[in-house]
């Protein structure tokens, strides 16, 4: 089935893109487009992951086409501003790539998971990795284009409103897939009470948008599992 590869190349994707890629990176292929050398390593590595996942040797070319999209499609948002709707449209694109790539492969030659690992197994570990930093990176774009205010980090630039959000998605996604919504109910209620002293209401605002928009994102990914294991 190609979404078995696709959800592997997924899976690689993410790891490029968000696991392996630094601020620093980025900053420099905003900056520099096409002329930044980050574009032509971070693409040499989305080739790598890409081949490595499918322990396949004659998927080389294809590989080969999805790491020069890639490199196309990046070169092509470094000139777009920091937003969600090119940001959305970024990922949209690359994710289109990898379905192509995925049918056009399986619909030439026949293709399963190595070592037999169960499809629902990747479409775990690419919720998790979704759950993380694309995450993060969304909701904070999505309170940047509605005028949200961000309240002020401590000192020290640790982003501690990064680090719950995660968390909070990955004990959801638990949840979700063992199915004790009772266990969802009572992690709201308990971040409900916590919260329900803060006297800042811009900073009550930003929280709740950011909570009910981590809360969607880690039900959908949870559901998607399921669904995935019940095919």
């Amino acid at each position: 089935m190609w979404i078995e590869l696709f959800l592997c190349l997924l899976l690689a994707h993410l790891v490029a893109d968000f696991v392996l890629q630094t601020s620093d990176s980025c900053s420099s292929k905003t900056e520099s487009h096409w002329r930044s050398i980050h574009q032509y390593i971070h693409a040499g590595i989305v080739f790598a992951l890409t081949w490595l996942v499918t322990f396949d040797l004659r998927f080389w070319w294809c590989a080969l086409i999805i790491g020069a999209l890639h490199l196309c499609i990046d070169v092509w948002k470094s000139y777009r501003k920091e937003d969600v709707v090119w940001f959305s449209l970024d990922q949209l694109l690359h994710l289109l790539v990898l379905i192509g790539v995925a049918w056009l492969w399986t619909s030439m030659y026949e293709w399963h998971i190595p070592f037999g690992v169960e499809t629902w197994w990747i479409a775990a570990a690419v919720v998790v990795l979704i759950c993380w930093k694309p995450s993060n990176i969304f909701i904070k774009l999505v309170l940047k284009h509605y005028s949200v205010n961000m309240p002020q980090e401590k000192e020290g630039g640790f982003n501690a409103g990064a680090l719950i959000g995660t968390i909070e998605r990955w004990l959801i996604l638990i949840f979700v897939c063992l199915q004790r919504y009772d266990a969802l109910g009572l992690l709201i209620a308990a971040k409900s009470i916590i919260r329900f002293g803060d006297s800042q209401t811009n900073k009550s605002e930003y929280v709740l948008a950011g909570t009910l928009l981590s809360i969607f994102i880690a039900v959908l990914a949870g559901l998607g599992v399921m669904m995935v294991k019940k095919i």
